[in-house]
This record gives C-alpha cells, structure tokens and sequence, in this order.
C-alpha cells in the first residue's frame, strides 16, 4: 500500500479517527483468539471426538474461517502494519470472499437446524421430507 505523507493540517482527525478505530480492531481479534483459547478443550471433547456430520463440518468452518476473518480485517486495517500493494489486494480479496463464505455457511447451518427442529417437533413434518 502506498502511503502519501502529508503535514496538512486538515488531514489530522481523519488520522486520528482512524488510529483510534483500529485499537478497537485489535481488542476484537483478540477478544476472538481469546475465546478460542478458553473453548479449545471443549471443542476437542465435544466436537472433534464425536461422529462427524454435515453440521459438525459447518460449525468448525465458520469457527475457523471467522478467526482468520477477524486477523486478516486487522491486518488489513491496522496502519502501522507494512503491506505491499499486491499483498494488501490479495488480502482483501481474500477477507471479502470469506465473509461471503462464512455468510452462507452460517444460513445453511440455520435452515438445517431449524428444519432438525420442526422435524423432532412434528413428526407430520419428517415423513413429508421423505416423500
């Protein structure tokens, strides 16, 4: 990324608006890191050591695939972090294209629970799905 100094006193909140906000960047992704960590022996315990299922697969994709969303958007956001401009593009590329992922995984896995659910609540429902 290039960057064009300029002592142009006009310029100065627009700085510091956006130093302030990438403070909160970093509390964000490490906020997410964090709760990785504390729920990382669970998550082996409950998910990764019971049968595997499309909705198993879902779930750690989009808790994978978010972790990296959130260091990537800080990277991507942070102005002291040196990038090229060819690195700086493919990240963003990157980052816009795993929202976009993550955003459809999170509605298949919605729709598959929600439909889990109305089949144990109604068994009209289940044998309808069969048909």
């Amino acid at each position: 990324m290039t960057i064009v100094v300029s002592n142009d006193p006009s310029w100065w909140p627009s700085i510091n608006i956006y130093r302030f906000s990438s403070y909160f960047v970093v509390v964000a992704s490490v906020g997410v890191t964090y709760d990785w960590a504390l729920t990382f022996g669970q998550e082996v315990e409950f998910i990764w050591r019971q049968h595997w299922s499309l909705m198993t697969v879902l779930y750690l994709s989009v808790r994978y695939i978010g972790i990296l969303y959130a260091v990537l958007y800080m990277l991507i956001s942070i102005p002291t972090i040196p990038l090229t401009d060819t690195v700086s593009w493919i990240m963003y590329v990157v980052w816009n294209w795993m929202g976009m992922l993550a955003y459809t995984m999170l509605w298949v896995h919605y729709i598959m629970a929600e439909r889990y659910i109305q089949m144990a609540n109604n068994p009209l429902i289940a044998i309808h799905t069969l048909v």
